[in-house]
């Protein structure tokens, strides 16, 4: 990695978010407001952003679209989050960037990198964008792109502190990314009582777009007005199955927009074939064994995780560790009925929370001091989750990934 790119973002102010986006609109006009050099996608939520963003990208790059993919955070490597043509920038590529925007003292480390996308994306003149916004709909510095169409998967419990601790606040923050577009969708996870709160009116649901059902345990069968597929489920988790079809619900948006002249069944499903996305109840080797990684790291995430847990033959041994701001303890209630064993350890980062409240959580627990040694302690199968930063942690050992 270049030495270039720990020494432009270390300095970077940590705020999580700011509401303002003067500022890095500001900065953008005077790099010559590349983000309207190409169309996008935005899509919000609590959960599946991601898994949504990846599975959308998939399908807009098999039906012939250069088309760049913007997500957070990283796993392992910082270039993770921003790739053109699904490959991640090359680690020169990205300090070249950043250093263009060396200048812009007061960008927040989210907003630098962003920018450091728009730019890549303008030099690599790409066809369109799919953005998974950072946190929340409002402020999020994705919202610079001005993107036409618009997903929202879910509104969960997470960053009360910044979006409001209210549902009803935070469903109107991320709404707002909605309102903005031509194209909105509600995907199915979120509930009916808060979809009057969003503030989209225009906005359709996914599952009046693309009605999709489980055929086998991974095969599924999806369907639009113009054509079906049967389709191999990419990522493993009944709640991938709605991040499926808001992914699908989302790419007529660019058919009814015309950056796509159809949505073809083919294309589909050979795009969802070669979707790959680490972290996402993925199976790799590490340290010399099999373990399952999540980065369920809240409540409504863990929920989700418990869910798939109680259908799989087997009882999993938990690797648990979070940040300081997780829910531990609504993560321990979904979690700690599932699983056998379970060995907490501390994190490399400032915000990790303690062994002493990880112990509160688990009652009965075992620590270690490190990742590998808390993973030794355990038999097999092992399950790794609580944390995107744990999950990176132990996905920079992959020896193999399946």
């Amino acid at each position: 990695m270049s030495r270039l790119l720990p020494l432009i973002l270390e300095r970077r102010k940590p705020g999580r978010i700011r509401p303002d986006l003067g500022a890095f609109r500001s900065s953008l006009a005077e790099l010559g407001d590349p983000q309207r050099r190409f169309p996008s996608v935005i899509i919000v939520g609590t959960n599946g952003k991601g898994s949504t963003a990846v599975m959308l990208d998939a399908v807009l790059a098999s039906h012939g679209l250069r088309t760049g993919l913007y997500t957070s955070p990283h796993l392992v490597r910082v270039e993770e989050r921003i790739r053109v043509a699904g490959e991640p920038l090359e680690s020169d590529e990205l300090a070249h960037h950043l250093a263009a925007l060396d200048r812009f003292d007061e960008l927040t480390f989210f907003e630098t990198l962003t920018a450091a996308a728009f730019l890549a994306f303008a030099d690599r003149d790409i066809d369109c964008a799919v953005l998974e916004a950072g946190m929340g709909g409002r402020w999020d510095a994705t919202r610079a792109a001005s993107s036409e169409v618009a997903g929202l998967t879910n509104v969960g419990s997470d960053h009360g502190a910044w979006l409001g601790e209210s549902r009803e606040e935070r469903a109107a923050d991320k709404g707002s990314a909605l309102a903005a577009a031509r194209f909105a969708v509600l995907g199915r996870q979120l509930e009916p009582e808060l979809v009057p709160l969003v503030g989209a009116p225009e906005a359709l649901a996914a599952s009046d777009l693309v009605r999709v059902e489980r055929l086998t345990p991974r095969l599924v069968g999806a369907t639009w007005q113009d054509g079906s597929a049967e389709i191999a489920l990419p990522l493993d988790g009944s709640h991938q199955l709605h991040n499926l079809q808001l992914a699908l619900a989302l790419a007529l948006g660019t058919v009814h927009l015309e950056w796509l002249e159809t949505l073809d069944p083919g294309a589909v499903k050979a795009g969802l074939d070669r979707t790959v996305w680490p972290g996402r109840l993925s199976s790799h080797r590490v340290f010399g064994r099999r373990i399952l990684v999540d980065c369920a790291h809240n409540a409504e995430g863990t929920l989700a995780l418990a869910d798939h847990l109680a259908a799989q033959p087997v009882l999993y041994h938990l690797l648990f560790s979070c940040l300081d701001d997780n829910p531990v303890e609504a993560m321990d209630r979904s979690l700690w009925p599932k699983v056998c064993n379970v060995v907490v350890c501390p994190l490399e980062d400032d915000r990790a929370m303690s062994l002493e409240r990880l112990h509160a959580a688990f009652p009965d627990c075992r620590s270690a001091p490190s990742v590998r040694r808390a993973l030794a302690l355990l038999p097999d199968p092992v399950l790794v989750a609580g944390s995107v930063r744990l999950a990176g942690e132990l996905l920079a050992s992959v020896e193999e990934a399946t």
